[in-house]
C-alpha cells in the first residue's frame, strides 16, 4: 500500500529493512521507491539498521509524479536498477545504502534534501558523489565503502525516539537550554 513519505518513520524503516533482510540472498541489489520529503531520513536510518551490506540498497523517486510526461522518475528508476545490479569481479560496485537522484548517487547517510522545486533535489555537502551519470556511469571507487570480508548482514531494529536537536548560539538563555534538557 503506498504511503505518503511524510508518514514514514522508524516503524516503516524497520519494515523496509526487514524486506531487504528477508530477501537478501535472493537478489543482487535492492531499489526502494520513496517520496522525496523523507527519503534522506530513510536512507540514513537504513544505513544504520543494515550493517555489513555487500549489496546495494538504492532509494530513488521523483520530483514530478511518474504519470506526468516530464517526470524525472523514469530515468531515476531505470538508473537506480542499473546501479543496484552493477558488479565488478562478481561483487557489487556500490555495497551500501544510497540515494540516486538527478544523475548523482549519494551515500545515504550523508544526503540532504535541498530543493522542492528543482530536479536537483538532493546533495551531499560533506561527501563526494559515489557516482555521476551521463552517457556512462562513472563510479567514484575511492569514495565507495567496501564491506569487511565475509561478515554476515547484521540487522538492528531498535530506535530511541527520545531525541531533540539543540542548536547553540551566543547569548542563548540558560532557561531555554534547561527546558530542552529536562524534557522526558
Amino acid at each position: 500500500k503506498p504511503l505518503d513519505s511524510s508518514d514514514i518513520g522508524p516503524d516503516i524503516w524497520v519494515k523496509i529493512a526487514s524486506i531487504v533482510k528477508d530477501n537478501y540472498d535472493n537478489y543482487d541489489g535492492f531499489v526502494v521507491l520513496h517520496g522525496t520529503d523523507t527519503m534522506a531520513y530513510t536512507a540514513s536510518a537504513l544505513s544504520f539498521i543494515l550493517r555489513n551490506l555487500s549489496k546495494p540498497v538504492i532509494l530513488t523517486g521523483s520530483q514530478l509524479p511518474i504519470g506526468i510526461l516530464r517526470t524525472d522518475g523514469k530515468e531515476n528508476i531505470i538508473t537506480a536498477i542499473d546501479i543496484a545490479a552493477a558488479k565488478e569481479k562478481g561483487k557489487a560496485i556500490v555495497p551500501e545504502v544510497c540515494i540516486y537522484f538527478e544523475n548523482k548517487l549519494f551515500r545515504g547517510n550523508r544526503t540532504t534534501k535541498i530543493n522542492s522545486e528543482n530536479f536537483r533535489a538532493f546533495q551531499s555537502a560533506n561527501y563526494p558523489p559515489l557516482a555521476e551519470v551521463g552517457i556512462e556511469i562513472k563510479y567514484n571507487h575511492e569514495a565507495i565503502s567496501s564491506p569487511e570480508a565475509n561478515l554476515p548482514l547484521e540487522f538492528f531494529s531498535i530506535f530511541d525516539n527520545h531525541i531533540a536537536i539543540l542548536k547553540l548560539f551566543p547569548g542563548m538563555n540558560r532557561a531555554f537550554i534547561d527546558s530542552i534538557i529536562g524534557i522526558s
